[in-house]
This record gives structure tokens, sequence and C-alpha cells, in this order.
């Protein structure tokens, strides 16, 4: 019975494995498009809602908002991918 177990940990695995991987990419390729916009880069836009855009100005303290919003998030992915670790051990 432990065989099913571990084919659906596995199968956990691989699915928190890709988000957490996909959470850090976004949250580090999100600052540094901020960064960009604050410099200068016209074609990064930023939006809060449909036709509501965000200044130029906040761009990299709205990023720095979700960013922390992102690595909280791929923490506990993290403590959920090292829960699914245990019966491979």
């Amino acid at each position: 019975m432990i065989w099913v177990y571990r084919f659906f940990a596995a199968l956990g695995l691989f699915v928190l494995v890709v988000l957490y991987v996909s959470l850090i990419g976004t949250a580090i390729f999100g600052l540094g498009g901020s960064i960009l916009r604050t410099m200068g880069v016209d074609q990064i836009e930023m939006t809060f809602m449909p036709n509501t855009p965000i200044p130029r100005f906040l761009s990299i303290p709205v990023m720095l908002v979700v960013a922390f919003v992102l690595f909280t998030i791929a923490k506990y992915v993290k403590r959920a991918i090292e829960f699914l670790c245990i019966p491979f051990q």
C-alpha cells in the first residue's frame, strides 16, 4: 500500500517543484522588469486593474510587495515539498 502513497507523492512533488520554480522565477523577473520600467523602458507596462496603470515611480515598491508575497508562498510550497519527500528517504 505504500507504493500508492509514493506514486501520488511523486506526482505531487512534480507539481509542487514546478510551482516553486515558477514562483521564484516570477518574483525575480518581476523585480527586474520593474527596475527596467523605472529606468525608462516603455515596452513594460504594469496595470493594477484593467485600464488602471501603475505610475512609473511606484513600479518598484509595488513589485517589492508582490515579490514578498510570492517568496512567502514559495517558502510554504518548499515546506510541502520537504514533507512529501519523507516517504522517499
